[in-house]
Order: structure tokens, then C-alpha cells, then sequence
């Protein structure tokens, strides 16, 4: 009797053991689930000037500098390392590459504008098109994550309505399906 309860009781503490095993397995995907990082870019409004075009990432300051570039932020729990953004006109004319060694969690990013891009997006506005025929392609490692994440989108500007009679514009990024 005494050794069909010890029986009981062992194969009791090996399904316990093995519940155990399950719930630190979970929760250990759950941790490294929080150390992706996620790249995405600002709130960004194009105004169209006689001087040309001023770029505003609308979560930030005024400041000069930031009239010329993208605001790149990682909304994701982790550090993005190996950064690579690549601008492309017509799928394949490179207009402008940028690397980032690491870009830590809550962090942002500037990436300046060459003047080619903003001519790209002079001509869109100016001819209406409002798809423009460039994409941005965002490449980068994660913190935890072995593999290279790489997203495409393709750049669109679209109208922003406002009050005071100035010529606004929205920059938009539509994913490219792989």
C-alpha cells in the first residue's frame, strides 16, 4: 500500500515538475517578447514655401535643424542595433543611405534630408501626384532576436487641412507587402 502512495506521489511530482517547466518557458517568451525593439517614424508635415520646403516632425521643438530630417523612434522595448535606412527613388536609385550603430529603447533618431528627396517631394506637390515614387526600407537587428528585421514603405504625401491659408502637407508610409 505504502508503495503504490510513494507511486502516486512521484508521478504527482513529475507532472508538477513538468507544469513547472511549461510556466518558466512561458514566461521567458513573454521576457524576450518585450525586448523587441519597433522602429517607426514621427508625425511628419511638409510646408510648402516660396523659399522652398520645411520639414516639421510635430512631436518636437522648432529648432532649425530639425527642418531637415526624419525623426526615426524605437517605440519597441528593446535596443534596435545595425540600423540601415535606406531612401529609394523608382524601386532602385539609391538616394540616400544611413547607418546607426544602436538606437536604445524610448530614443529617437535624426536622419537629414539630402536635397534630392526634397526635390522628389517638391515635384509630387507641385504635380499633385501625392504618391511619390520613393520608399524608405528600415533594417535592423534586435537586442535579443538573432534575425535582421527589414520593413519597406512607400512614400506618400497627402493634404493637411488647417486654418491659416499656409500650403501643409502629410507625409505617410504605407508598408510594402514582401
Amino acid at each position: 500500500m505504502i508503495n503504490i502512495i510513494q507511486a502516486i506521489g512521484s508521478i504527482g511530482t513529475f507532472i508538477m515538475a513538468i507544469l513547472y517547466f511549461i510556466s518558466v518557458m512561458i514566461q521567458i517568451r513573454q521576457i524576450k517578447i518585450s525586448f523587441i525593439p519597433y522602429l517607426s517614424f514621427d508625425q511628419i508635415i511638409l510646408e510648402k514655401k516660396q523659399s522652398g520646403i520645411k520639414v516639421m516632425n510635430l512631436t518636437s521643438s522648432d529648432h532649425e535643424y530639425l527642418n531637415t530630417a526624419f525623426k526615426l523612434l524605437n517605440l519597441g522595448g528593446g535596443s534596435a542595433k545595425n540600423i540601415e535606412v535606406v531612401l529609394k527613388l523608382n524601386g532602385d536609385e539609391v538616394l540616400q543611405r544611413k547607418r546607426i550603430n544602436i538606437l536604445p529603447n524610448n530614443q529617437f533618431y535624426l536622419i537629414p534630408i539630402n536635397q534630392k528627396v526634397f526635390n522628389e517631394f517638391q515635384n509630387t506637390i507641385e504635380n499633385r501626384y501625392f504618391e511619390t515614387n520613393m520608399t524608405i526600407e528600415l533594417k535592423y537587428d534586435g537586442q535579443v532576436s538573432k534575425k535582421r528585421s527589414s520593413n519597406e514603405y512607400r512614400i506618400s504625401i497627402d493634404d493637411f487641412v488647417n486654418m491659416d491659408e499656409k500650403d501643409l502637407y502629410e507625409i505617410t508610409f504605407e508598408k510594402l507587402e514582401e
